[in-house]
């Protein structure tokens, strides 16, 4: 159901932002220092004085594959919901996210095509909604790219980025929740009336 994989998708969203507000702290405290020192010792770990850094790249390292798995935890939840709340397989899915240029718009218009199958409130807000989703990803992605060619700490992440990726997570979720979240049941006029206590 929708509905459950969506408490998924809160969840992976969640852990996402978490591993990566770690790395962008850790990046904040020792990751411009510690770049500068994994130079001087030109990457060799058997250099004099590299095993002064081992711990902060232990750290480090850590870090960065915790936010590979929860972003690919992340991923495979919002796959799987999409799948489910558009009514197509789980290969669409992905090959809409995945298959360029169909990636620029495919995952919008499953999106859409999941709101349209589902909910019945305001049309607008939900393409407004939508789209400040979209934009919002599309603008962390080139901030990501952008600082990895220009960063002088470890990955170039930073506060900036991750308030990008905040409010991309918050917006995704604001998504999942209008498509999947419980709609009052508007029985028909005949039923009503049916069970009203005048009828009787």
């Amino acid at each position: 159901m929708p509905q459950r994989s969506a408490f998924g998708v809160y969840a992976a969203l969640t852990s996402q932002i978490a591993s990566l507000a770690a790395l962008v702290a850790f990046e904040e405290l020792r990751g411009q220092d510690l770049a500068l020192q994994i130079a001087a010792f030109g990457g060799d770990p058997k250099a004099p004085g590299a095993e002064a850094v081992v711990g902060d790249v232990t750290v480090f390292a850590v870090l960065v594959m915790a936010l590979v798995v929860t972003t690919v935890f992340a991923a495979a939840a919002y796959l799987s919901w999409l799948a489910s709340a558009a009514g197509v397989r789980r290969l669409t899915a992905t090959a809409a996210w995945l298959v360029p240029p169909v990636n620029l718009v495919g995952p919008v218009l499953l999106a859409d095509q999941a709101w349209r199958e589902r909910a019945n409130g305001s049309r607008a807000r939900w393409l407004v909604l939508l789209t400040a989703w979209w934009v919002a990803g599309l603008t962390t992605i080139w901030l990501l790219a952008d600082s990895h060619a220009s960063h002088t700490n470890l990955t170039g992440v930073g506060v900036r980025e991750l308030t990008a990726a905040g409010v991309t997570a918050l917006l995704c979720a604001a998504t999942v929740w209008e498509v999947s979240s419980p709609r009052t049941l508007r029985l028909p006029r005949q039923v009503i009336a049916a069970l009203s206590p005048s009828s009787k």
